[in-house]
This record gives C-alpha cells, sequence and structure tokens, in this order.
C-alpha cells in the first residue's frame, strides 16, 4: 500500500469518526492502533506505548501547565483589565481603533502566557461588550477576537508549539523563535484590515462622539501598565532564546512573576491560589464538565 493510500485513509478515517462526536482522544489512539496493527502485526503495539511512555516522561512538558497555572493567574490579577482600560485612553477616539487595541493586547497576551483561551476569554469579557456599545458590527467584533485571540498557537511562548516540538523530537526554541515573525506578521495584517474595513466602510466601525478627549499626559500615565507585561516577556523569552533557562524552568519563572500583581493588587488569597489550581488541572488533565463530548480530548 502507497503512502498517498495510508495518507488519504487516515484523513477519511480521522473526519468520519470525528462526525459521530467521539472524543478527540479515542479517534486518533483507534485510528493509530488500528493502522498499526494493520500495516504492521501485533508485535508493533508494544511500540506504540514505549513511544507514548517516553514522551509523557518529558520534562518539557512541564511547561504547559505552568503557563496554563500562569494565564489563570494574570486573569485573576487584574493585569488584563488595566491593559484594556489604557487602550481604551490611547484609541478610544480613533474609528476601528478599539479593534486594533484589542489585537494589541492579544499579543501582549499571548507574549506572556502562550495561551489560547486566556485572551479569547479575557477580550469576550471585557471588549466585545464595549465594542457592540459603540456600534462596532458584530461580525468584525467577534472575528477581531477570534482570530487574534488565536496569535497564542505562534507568539512564543507557544503551549502548542511545545507540544509539536516534544512530539517531533525537535528544539524548543528554535520552533519558538520561528514562530514570533509570523506571529507579528499576522497581527499587523489584522490591524491594517480593521483600518481599511473603517475606512471603506465607515457604518461597519462608526466613531464614538461621545468619548472624551484625553490629555496626553494622562495618556502616559496610562502606560504604566505595560511596565509588568514588558518585563515579564523579557524574563521569560528572554530566559528561553539566550539559553539560561530551559522552556519548563522559564515557565515556572513566569508563574512566580505572574503573582507580583496580584499581590501588588492585594488578590492573593488562597481561595484565588485553590481556584486557578483548578482551572489549570481542568486545562490540561480532564475535559471539562460542560464541554460536549464531541469537543473533548
Amino acid at each position: 500500500m502507497s503512502s498517498t493510500t495510508i495518507l488519504l485513509l487516515m484523513f477519511g478515517g480521522l473526519a468520519v469518526f470525528m462526525l459521530t462526536g467521539l472524543p478527540i482522544a479515542f479517534v486518533l489512539g483507534g485510528l493509530s492502533l488500528l493502522f498499526t496493527v494493520r500495516l504492521w502485526n501485533e508485535a508493533a503495539v508494544v511500540v506504540v506505548v514505549l513511544q507514548i511512555f517516553d514522551t509523557m516522561r518529558s520534562e518539557a512538558l512541564l511547561a504547559i501547565p505552568l503557563f496554563i497555572l500562569m494565564a489563570v493567574i494574570l486573569q485573576r490579577s487584574g493585569v488584563i483589565e488595566s491593559l484594556y482600560r489604557a487602550m481604551e485612553l490611547w484609541f478610544g477616539r480613533v474609528r476601528g481603533g478599539l479593534a486594533v487595541g484589542t489585537v494589541f493586547i492579544c499579543v501582549v497576551m499571548a507574549a506572556m502566557t502562550g495561551v489560547v483561551g486566556a485572551a479569547v476569554t479575557a477580550m469576550g469579557i471585557l471588549a466585545l461588550p464595549e465594542m457592540l456599545r459603540r456600534g462596532c458590527a458584530p461580525k468584525l467584533a467577534l472575528g477581531t477576537i477570534c482570530a487574534s485571540g488565536t496569535l497564542g498557537i505562534l507568539i512564543p511562548p507557544s503551549v502548542l508549539t511545545i507540544v509539536y516540538a516534544v512530539t517531533a523530537q525537535i528544539s524548543i526554541g528554535q520552533m519558538l523563535i520561528a514562530g514570533i515573525v509570523p506571529g507579528l506578521l499576522l497581527a499587523t495584517l489584522y490591524a491594517i484590515y480593521i483600518f481599511v474595513v473603517a475606512w471603506l466602510r465607515p457604518d461597519q466601525v462608526p466613531l464614538d462622539e461621545s468619548a472624551t478627549h484625553v490629555a496626553l499626559r494622562d495618556k502616559l500615565v496610562a502606560l504604566k501598565t505595560l511596565v509588568f507585561p514588558s518585563f515579564l516577556i523579557l524574563f521569560v523569552l528572554g530566559s528561553i532564546f539566550f539559553g539560561v533557562a530551559t522552556p519548563t524552568e522559564s515557565a515556572a519563572v513566569g508563574v512566580a512573576g505572574a503573582l507580583v500583581p496580584a499581590f501588588v493588587a492585594r488578590r492573593v488569597s488562597l481561595t484565588m491560589l485553590r481556584e486557578a489550581g483548578i482551572d489549570t488541572l481542568k486545562a490540561t488533565a480532564r475535559p471539562s464538565p460542560t464541554s460536549s463530548p464531541g469537543c473533548r480530548g
């Protein structure tokens, strides 16, 4: 059987079984075992088990729950709300400014956490109601959040990049560095698209006449909210790129750094830490009870 035929059969089987609503983990695992036994023999299953065991023993995978924990703590520390308020001061009186500011915040969040869900959730709560209130077209508002919120797939420290690098047995650092330019390029294209839509179809992105004028001094003061995210990005990414720390060690540093603004805002408590830990476990160890069977992995 040719490699092309095997590829078509595997992708065809993946599509068929996913449409049945089976959990993704069972679909992928079942197809792997089926093709392993069919194309080789029963003894090859031992190789699959050993490969799974060797992958799950990788210390690099410890970075995943740590980065997710960092994202959860940042969400509860008030950093995201402060960034959004600063973005409103700078872009609130510009046509399409809120949408472009949302893209900017998603880039910052992706560089801080590497988790897609953190940016989408936070912007869905903070930015979406404000954009809709100011008359932004729902499709453009939702598209901005969904598109820019997924930049965490590319922009380091991307959790998915770490998973791929461990699976493919290639350098995690090189993979993370390779995602910087594509991620920033996509964010720039999103911003350009928003400005073009605002220019060609101003009814889609109306200018908010009720927005008050803010003095330049107040705008510059608002930029202090970027100080902590900048230092956190520098510590996490810089330690990886310059070889000072492994991705797992830099993730641990990121968790410690994420606690700093929470302490400053006096939001650190045993309840907050317990809830952050539970959310991290839900994201890494088991599916959410509210998720549909077809989305479980």
